[in-house]
């Protein structure tokens, strides 16, 4: 399992990697109350496929990593993500979305390092 995390201001993200087989689960979540808001699933020549609950916005975050993700890992994956913080304002959205690809792009680099590449 892989452990990243990103601080700023209010906003603590937290994203968790866990590995089956060639295949790889990777939960962003942080904020006041963390929650499974949006699924993107995906694969390096397959569309990505993703699932938005209730008016969750996530999927800003998890199609833009899977985006990313799907140029570098070879194996079939999913990204979960909820993330939620009272009271956000205009500023810390776009900063909260950005913090979350950040790690995205962390667990990328990682995943080139030491895992299965294209």
């Amino acid at each position: 399992m892989i452990v990243l995390e990103k601080k700023s201001g209010r906003i603590h993200l937290q994203l968790r990697a866990l590995f089956m087989g060639e295949d790889v689960v990777v939960l962003i979540t942080g904020g006041d109350r963390p929650h499974l808001g949006t699924i993107t699933a995906g694969a390096r020549l397959e569309p990505l496929q993703t699932i938005q609950l209730q008016t969750h916005k996530e999927f800003y975050i998890t199609e833009e990593v899977a985006v990313r993700l799907r140029k570098s890992f070879r194996g079939n994956f999913a990204i979960c993500c909820g993330a939620h913080l009272d009271q956000i304002t205009k500023e810390e959205i776009p900063l909260l979305t950005e913090l979350a690809v950040q790690l995205g792009d962390e667990l990328i680099q990682k995943l080139s390092t030491h895992y299965k590449k294209v």
